[in-house]
């Protein structure tokens, strides 16, 4: 596989979770975290403000995820 960039990688899990493992090429997790955000952000956002906590979690999990990834790929 291809060197990913950890710079863009990490950008890209910043602006929302789950982008970062989809361009590291983990479609599996990126898109379950990805999806699992956006319906606790609704929730969150609708119906129980303190799932925003969460969410920030799941952020914070992408970004380790992320970086971890990006980091056994480049070896």
């Amino acid at each position: 596989m291809a060197e990913k960039s950890m710079i863009i990688a990490i950008i890209l899990s910043i602006i929302w979770s789950g982008l970062g493992l989809i361009y590291a090429g983990d479609m599996n997790r990126g898109v379950m975290l990805a999806v699992l955000a956006l319906v606790l952000e609704l929730l969150a956002l609708f119906v129980f403000f303190p799932l925003g906590i969460v969410v920030f979690i799941i952020w914070i999990y992408s970004l380790y995820a992320t970086y971890t990834e990006v980091k056994a790929i480049n070896g």
